[in-house]
């Protein structure tokens, strides 16, 4: 490169500069006795994801940048870049109190959870292969220490190892994938793959390609949680810090879904009835295996597990028709991210919220929430109408602009599934509010409110104002999306 051209991928990567700084040297404090336990950790951490969301924010309004390298600089990637920084600054949030009644405020939580972040942006801004297999495996390390962050705690434990290991079966597969597409194509950039596939789809490599491809899903198939590789999802989310299960379930699903959706826009759609009968398949079976799992569930992190993979099945409806109107749907599926990930951020805060100094998350503990925490309970119960998409809330949008794109590419019949499962949710969603507002709390439960000024009253009160918000007025972000997709897609 020219000398210019590292100036303008310094300014492009000043946003990941700072995250890293901040996540450097908020683990160097861990070498301090007297900084371990000191809200200036926290409030570093948050300040450097502050910093990078404004220049991020800067860089989207300037426009789509250049493909340099092996990433792409696209309006795609600065605005999946800004749900990242907006989870990471609303966990550290939800984390600090949660930390501090555990007696566990450690420096290290916080510089993995931005070092995690930052591989989130590179799997984001990928435009290669093997640079999306970095990001992605940046991220998953960093979550698997947190997911098992207490130590002291077998369900951790347990949770961190099955991540772990059902992790490295996944960057095997996505490996494996790789592999192939390398051999069939001799590249490994998504654009080159993309203008090489017809020529490969008619020749003697064809087996060899869509192989290869196959792989790829699966691998993408096992961080998503989709149906059958999900049998990990519910087990690290309950063994998990309940902030850290609402950051996997909100951030790492949010940086799959965009690379994915870049991977597949670009190659997957080229592969025309193929892709529609995988996703076909796949959307289907991760609905239904997600949503009827979810309602035998008595606590209420697994019962939101299975949620976060039937959401992950809505996602694919759209995913199937991609081909057809690849502009509406993108702009649906981002749509519909955005709104995923406040209702479950924000139930997890209000499950955060309940547990005290605990880690239980039986449905029970919710009784008679609405009598100790009434504004708790309706903040809950606007999450969980917003997730079973009852308007005027962003979830009903968010379905609403999902499948409308699938039923005007012709698939009809899949959005007739997707909306009977919505209908099957509604049983699981509203089980807890029942719990919150007709059964009588236990003796045992305490009677007090927590105070006002809590970070992780601000992290609910964010997330409900926003689902309201956006609920009753969702054409602002609706035009957010449009203008990241028409970037992305031109």
């Amino acid at each position: 490169m020219m000398p210019t051209d590292w100036s303008i991928v310094l300014n492009l990567s000043l946003p990941w500069i700072v995250v890293f700084a901040a996540a450097t040297v908020t683990l160097l404090a861990s070498a301090s006795a007297r900084l371990r336990t000191s809200p200036l950790v926290a409030l570093t951490a948050l300040a450097g994801i502050i910093t990078a969301f404004v220049l991020s924010w800067q860089q989207w309004i300037s426009g789509s940048g250049p493909i340099i390298a092996t990433l792409a600089f696209d309006r795609l990637s600065s605005f999946g870049w800004l749900l990242i920084l907006g989870i990471a600054a609303l966990t550290i949030l939800m984390s600090f109190s949660y930390l501090q009644d555990r007696h566990a405020g450690h420096p290290e939580y916080y510089a993995l959870l931005l070092f995690s972040a930052i591989g989130m942006g590179v799997l984001i801004s990928g435009y290669d292969l093997i640079t999306i297999f970095i990001g992605l495996e940046t991220m998953s390390v960093a979550i698997y220490a947190l997911a098992g962050f207490f130590r002291e705690r077998p369900q951790g434990n347990e949770a961190a190892l099955k991540y772990f290991l059902t992790g490295a079966f996944a960057s095997a597969f996505l490996l494996f994938g790789i592999a192939f597409l390398f051999g069939t194509t001799g590249t490994t950039d998504v654009g080159m793959i993309a203008a090489q596939q017809n020529q490969v789809l008619s020749s003697d490599l064809r087996s060899s390609f869509l192989f290869g491809l196959a792989m790829l899903v699966i691998g993408f198939g096992f961080k998503v949680a989709a149906v059958p590789f999900h049998a990990w999802a519910p087990d690290v989310y309950d063994g998990a810090p309940t902030p850290i299960t609402a950051f996997m379930a909100t951030a790492v699903k949010v940086a799959a879904f965009i690379a994915f959706l870049r991977i597949a826009s670009a190659v997957l759609v080229l592969t025309g009835v193929l892709w529609e009968h995988l996703a076909w398949g796949l959307a289907v079976a991760t609905m239904l295996v997600g949503n009827l799992a979810a309602i035998a569930q008595d606590n209420i992190k697994r019962m939101l597990a299975y949620s976060s993979i039937a959401h992950a099945g809505y996602l694919l409806v759209a995913f199937t028709a991609l081909a057809q109107d690849p502009t509406g749907l993108s702009r649906g599926i981002l749509f519909y991210l955005v709104a995923y990930l406040l209702m479950t951020l924000g139930a997890f805060a209000v499950v955060t919220a309940t547990q005290e100094t605990g880690e239980a998350a039986d449905i029970n503990l919710l009784a008679g929430l609405s009598k100790r925490r009434p504004w708790a309970a309706a903040m809950l119960a606007l999450f969980l109408f917003s997730l079973t998409g009852f308007p005027p809330t962003i979830g009903f949008f968010g379905k609403y602009y999902l499948f409308l794109g699938t039923v005007k590419a012709g698939f009809i019949w899949l959005v007739v599934i997707a909306l009977l499962n919505s209908a099957i949710s509604a049983y699981y969603y509203l089980r807890p509010i029942v719990v919150m507002y007709f059964h009588e709390p236990r003796e045992t439960e305490e009677k007090h409110a927590l105070p006002l000024a809590s970070p992780l009253v601000a992290v609910i009160a964010i997330t409900a104002i926003s689902v309201f918000l956006f609920g009753l007025l969702p054409t602002n972000l609706l035009a957010i999306v449009e203008h990241s997709v028409m970037a992305f897609l031109q």
